[in-house]
């Protein structure tokens, strides 16, 4: 048996080699953390987060990332209740429009995108986080996202559509939805061609 350090032998003992302790209740839920051996103990503490890996094989990440919605999020959803409350009537995510816009308010000849601060790379937004591992698939999988959404935009306005573009940090608290939707309401009575509301 390999020679340990004394705060250590209290963790070698069989019986307490699979000791679980149970952590407070966070919310809803309890953390359960099981202590394998006298070395997960002692490790650094500082470079946890940087030695973690992923809990499920590749496949099954790449499932569960595919299934990731792109139509009716739940910022997307607040903003169409309260455009609805407000009397606005539209078409969502029209195939008989350029890029699938999410609302099209065919009366005002205008469309409105909901864009994720993350997916679509809100510039200086605390929600545009990047991921720390596969870093150039995934800055290669947002700068498409960043071209596509221009190329969409532009081909709208050439076409004669008003552009609105709506970022989910804008839509994440009802004050913050109540003065989006104020602001968008009064871009789509105006003359503006195209508006960005953060």
């Amino acid at each position: 048996m390999p020679v340990l350090d004394e705060r250590c032998k209290a963790f070698t003992e069989p019986s307490r080699a699979s000791e679980q302790i149970n952590y407070a209740e966070s919310g809803r839920q309890t953390r359960l953390l099981t202590i394998f051996t006298c070395g997960c103990i002692l490790g650094s503490r500082t470079n946890t987060r940087a030695q973690r890996t992923d809990i499920v094989d590749q496949q099954t990440r790449s499932r569960m990332m595919s299934a990731i919605g792109g139509k009716n999020t739940k910022p997307e959803l607040a903003l169409r209740r309260a455009l609805h409350a407000r009397g606005f009537r539209f078409r969502i995510h029209s195939k008989h429009v350029y890029g699938q816009p999410d609302i099209v308010l065919a009366k005002y000849h205008a469309v409105v995108f909901v864009h994720g601060c993350f997916w679509h790379r809100h510039q200086g937004c605390r929600y545009t986080t990047n991921p720390s591992t596969r870093s150039d698939f995934w800055m290669a999988k947002f700068d498409a996202n960043v071209v596509r959404d221009n190329m969409v935009r532009t081909a709208l306005l050439a076409n004669g559509w008003r552009v609105a573009t709506v970022w989910e940090c804008a839509l994440r608290k009802p004050e913050k939805i109540s003065a989006t939707v104020e602001c968008l309401s009064t871009w789509l009575v105006s003359a503006e061609d195209e508006i960005e509301i953060e």
